[in-house]
């Protein structure tokens, strides 16, 4: 299947359900009249759909909608756990139990997989807060909060996922399976390395903490791509389809994972930026000559207020907290 065809099988099931969003069902709906292929596999998808629900069930009695009512509940109840979404063959559909497979891990719903004609289980990662999973290759990855991650099984030549959101890679070395992930703007190939990705409908930028990785834009005739390495960053914006990197950047932006920000002879202006984008604070400077002031200095495990007290010694300012995420300095 072409990379242009994809679509989230979570969002297609939506749809069916008649649970999208209206911006949700539009998107679909693009997704469906973009080209005949979409358009059959969505038939495709349709009819088994169809089928699962109208399937006979030998010696089950289930309340579908109870089933229903209660994995929600359950999912609402511990929502920051795995949901497995499960891809099987043709014939299983007919004889499926779907209300009991609702209640066992969520919603499970069926597709071919075009270029193999196999089938392919994917385990969906929608969470909050930060966690970790470790994926059965030996890699481990950590999902930040809000983000969504879908995990394809690698019996294949491949290892691939899919991220909406950000997370940090720690991928096991295998020359022979190289890990791929996808993002709405652009993939990311290695063998094996550590990288975050931060990953929107609009934007992707990596950050390469250790190995080489490469970047590869989506939406270009050609084949446009970068090669990254210790330190360096690459993205791909909305303005721009042609990925671009950048070399010895700060790691700072990975604070939400290392907890530990460094500066060496920064600007005042670039660490109060810095601290805001890290800690989600906002901080008022009143006073203009604390901007030229520059800073070396290292956190790691600190608190914001931690962070103030060693900055109040330092250069000898007062911080006072005007909100609930809201600080004042002179």
């Amino acid at each position: 299947m072409e990379k242009n065809n994809n679509i989230d099988e979570v969002l297609l099931t939506k749809y069916l359900l008649h649970e999208t969003t209206e911006e949700e069902g539009k998107e679909v709906e693009l997704w469906i009249d973009d080209s005949p292929e979409n358009k059959a596999t969505f038939e495709s998808f349709q009819q088994v759909w169809e089928a699962s629900l109208s399937a006979s069930i030998p010696e089950v009695n289930v309340d579908v909608d109870k089933a229903w009512n209660r994995m929600n509940n359950a999912i609402e109840a511990e929502e920051n756990k795995t949901k497995v979404v499960q891809f099987t063959p043709w014939k299983r559909i007919a004889s499926s139990i779907a209300a009991i497979v609702l209640l066992a891990v969520g919603v499970n719903f069926y597709m071919q997989k075009e270029e193999t004609n196999g089938f392919v289980a994917v385990e969906v990662y929608k969470v909050d807060l930060p966690e970790t999973q470790k994926l059965n290759d030996g890699s481990d990855i950590t999902i930040n909060g809000n983000s969504t991650l879908s995990v394809a099984s690698f019996e294949g030549n491949s290892r691939e996922v899919t991220l909406d959101g950000e997370a940090y890679f720690e991928i096991a070395h295998d020359e022979d399976k190289p890990f791929i992930v996808h993002t709405a703007k652009g993939d990311i190939t290695v063998l094996g390395t550590k990288f975050n990705v931060k990953a929107t409908a609009n934007d992707v930028t990596v950050t390469v903490t250790e190995g080489l990785v490469k970047l590869e834009a989506l939406d270009t005739e050609e084949n446009n791509f970068v090669l990254l390495e210790k330190n360096a960053e690459g993205s791909i914006d909305a303005s721009s389809k042609v990925p671009y990197k950048e070399e010895n950047v700060s790691m700072n932006n990975l604070f939400w994972k290392t907890k530990a920000l460094n500066f060496h002879n920064a600007s005042f202006v670039k660490v109060i930026s810095t601290l805001e984008n890290a800690y989600g604070v906002d901080i008022n400077v009143n006073r203009e000559s604390l901007n030229k002031k520059k800073l070396t200095v290292d956190f790691k495990d600190n608190s914001i207020e931690e962070v103030f007290e060693i900055l109040q010694l330092t250069l000898n300012l007062q911080v006072q907290k005007t909100g609930d995420k809201a600080y004042y300095i002179d």
